[in-house]
């Protein structure tokens, strides 16, 4: 099975901008990310709107700073599936909900 990989992209850059901007004490601006992962504002802008990928060092390093595994951050294969055969989610991605909580947790 086919698996889109613009939606993959689109996926994992919403869920980080969703880690980002989560309601929590380590709730970080753009700038305040980007100083954690070595980057720019504007690169972290990017990833955020799809203008550009987040490389795989930089979602570890995202993981490393949330405390998250790649699993919390990453879509599923199955997941993926689901999407790239059209099946579409409103609002917040369920799949991410835990994760949120996650971090609400421990903020």
């Amino acid at each position: 099975m086919y698996i889109n990989p613009k939606l993959l992209n689109d996926n994992i850059r919403q869920r980080i901008k969703s880690v980002r901007t989560a309601e929590t004490e380590s709730r970080l601006s753009q700038a305040e990310l980007g100083e954690v992962l070595n980057l720019n504002r504007s690169t972290i802008a990017n990833i955020e709107s799809g203008a550009q990928r987040a490389s795989l060092h930089n979602i570890y390093e995202l993981c490393a700073h949330y405390n998250l595994e790649l699993a919390d951050l990453l879509p599923s294969v199955s997941e993926m599936r689901r999407r790239s055969a059209g099946i579409r989610y409103t609002g917040v991605d369920p799949s991410l909900t835990p994760v949120l909580e996650k971090l609400r947790r421990k903020g």
